[in-house]
């Protein structure tokens, strides 16, 4: 699913025809989520660095700034945008608390 996330991320906003300003933010949104990804101890993972339940911590407070930082930069005012983000926002939503953050089975 987060690997989803990030490809939503990167082509989300030029299949909606997004501001310059929220391809940017996206694109970071994007590059910061497949960066943790990449890392954190689960099956799709290239190298596990990351213990799960710190993922699911890291993912859990940067919720503000997913949040604030479209706000902060006007894309609210952009109904493209704005529809992405709130987009965006239900889907990180809906799979953070999807996830069993206390799992213990990582697949090795």
């Amino acid at each position: 699913m987060d690997y989803v996330f990030l490809a939503a991320n990167l082509s989300g906003p030029a299949l909606v025809g997004a501001s310059p300003r929220a391809k940017a933010l996206f694109a970071a949104f994007g590059a910061v989520q497949g960066s943790l990804n990449t890392f954190t101890d689960q099956p799709l993972a290239i190298k596990r660095l990351i213990p799960f339940k710190v993922h699911g911590l890291i993912e859990k407070y940067s919720g503000p700034a997913y949040v604030a930082l479209p706000l902060l930069l006007g894309l609210h005012r952009n109904p493209r945008d704005r529809a992405l983000w709130l987009g965006m926002g239900a889907a990180l939503v809906s799979a953070y608390n999807l996830t069993d953050w206390n799992a213990t089975n990582t697949n090795r």
